[in-house]
């Protein structure tokens, strides 16, 4: 009979225990709700701002890839330039316009602070500079 009545009395003791712990799980909840609110208010003005500054960046950059060729100060004539964008924004046919091509020139933009390449360009100056180049005919026949 006193071991039913321990039992009993611990069981009571592991519900009041799971029930405070349910109330305090649900107490720390609502308050990291109300702290994650609080924070969000204060900085998501501050998050849009940093994004609308980024790719007005982007849109900055992008547009002057394809307007440089007519720069005052661009080494080459438009007329010989070829906007790729990807990998490289820009490849010039050095004299093409002319009758007289002299040289192929590759030429990647940077309009930001870092003239840092990424991967893909940096592999694709690595191979220009290597001079893993070659040229290719495909020739398609009808039928």
């Amino acid at each position: 009979m006193e071991i039913a009545i321990i039992f009993f009395l611990l069981l009571i003791i592991v519900l009041l225990l799971f029930k405070m712990g349910r109330q305090n799980k649900e107490k720390v909840e609502r308050e990291a709700e109300r702290l994650f609110e609080k924070w969000k208010k204060k900085q998501v003005p501050s998050i849009r701002e940093d994004a609308i500054r980024g790719s007005q960046a982007v849109t900055l950059g992008k547009s002057l890839e394809h307007l440089i060729p007519y720069f005052p100060d661009f080494p080459y004539n438009p007329k010989d330039v070829r906007f790729l964008g990807s990998p490289i924004d820009l490849i010039v046919f050095d004299g093409l316009s002319e009758g007289d091509l002299r040289e192929v020139v590759f030429i990647e933009v940077k309009t930001g602070k870092s003239s840092r390449l990424p991967t893909r360009e940096r592999q694709l100056k690595e191979c220009l500079q290597d001079r893993r180049v070659s040229w290719d005919l495909l020739h398609y026949k009808k039928g």
